[in-house]
């Protein structure tokens, strides 16, 4: 990433601050600037070095960016846009960090459709159940993988700034069409968050009291995502509906396989059920380039 290059960070929460430490870190040496709503995170922004200046304006922050990053849950980001659209200076490109890309996009399109600056997605395969501020890790992005989501009108110059952006924050670059993006996620990463959910409330059953010391790792593992922000992830359920169902009732049909294995009473076949689940898991996880094991 140039080191003329002016980057602004919207939004100072886990993958925002993250993605500014991140880049300071690997030797970007050009102004970060951000817009956070709280004037408590912007102070922090400033006293820990997360940003070079903030605003507590998103238009004021974007006036000089080559770049922006819009780092807040799905939703809010089309409503940012609005804001910042009429200050973005010609040729600016403006991406995201957004779980879903269909959606978004239909919303973008239209406010970038007289403008001379670009919406390109993206999305970093990665992140915490931590949030805020505090939880900024210069090295999240680092090792992962980052989908970038291009599409026909997009010019080259703008999708190859988005691109080198995330190669700067030590990612590996992908690109996907959004409806290609969000079938995917919905297999590998919203259905997992939705199950660890439903474990965690089958377990607590009404009175987590009676269960919690009972609890070991096994159930901490499992559900560890779903500490995660509910307004994060109530967006990416509402912009990935069609798809999540389709893979929730893949996973059903699993569940009720397995219901039948446990009525017959079968215990060869629940041994090979569990064997064929540990060497899939196994399998996946030999194959995937970016977990660490």
């Amino acid at each position: 990433m140039d080191s003329n290059t002016n980057i602004a960070i919207l939004g100072f929460g886990l993958m925002g601050a993250s993605l500014a430490l991140g880049l300071k870190k690997r030797g970007f040496t050009g102004r970060i600037i951000g817009y956070a709503r709280r004037e408590e995170t912007r102070r922090q922004a400033l006293e820990n070095g997360v940003a070079d200046q903030v605003f507590a304006d998103p238009a004021d922050a974007v006036r000089e960016a080559d770049i922006v990053v819009i780092c807040v849950p799905i939703w809010t980001i089309a409503k940012l846009a609005e804001q910042i659209v009429p200050a973005l200076k010609p040729g600016a490109v403006v991406t995201d960090v957004g779980s879903t890309k269909s959606e978004l996009l239909k919303l973008m399109c239209p406010l970038f459709q007289s403008s001379d600056a670009h919406f390109v997605g993206s999305h970093p395969i990665a992140g915490s159940e931590k949030t805020g501020i505090e939880a900024g890790n210069p090295d999240l992005y680092a090792g992962r993988l980052c989908i970038v989501c291009p599409v026909i009108s997009t010019p080259p110059e703008a999708d190859a700034l988005v691109s080198n952006l995330w190669k700067s924050a030590g990612s590996e670059v992908v690109e996907m069409s959004p409806g290609e993006h969000d079938a995917m996620l919905a297999s590998t990463s919203h259905l997992p968050h939705m199950i660890a959910a439903a474990l965690a409330r089958s377990v607590a059953g009404g009175d987590p009291s009676k269960k919690a010391d009972y609890c070991g790792t096994g159930f901490k593992d499992t559900t560890r995502v779903a500490s995660g922000s509910a307004d994060m992830w109530v967006d990416i359920i509402d912009t990935n509906r069609d798809a999540l169902v389709e893979e929730i009732d893949r996973f059903h049909d699993e569940l009720q396989g397995l219901i039948k294995i446990l009525r017959s009473g079968n215990g060869d076949d629940i041994r090979k059920w569990l064997e064929d689940a540990r060497d899939d898991r196994d399998e996946i996880l030999k194959l995937n380039r970016f977990l660490k094991r």
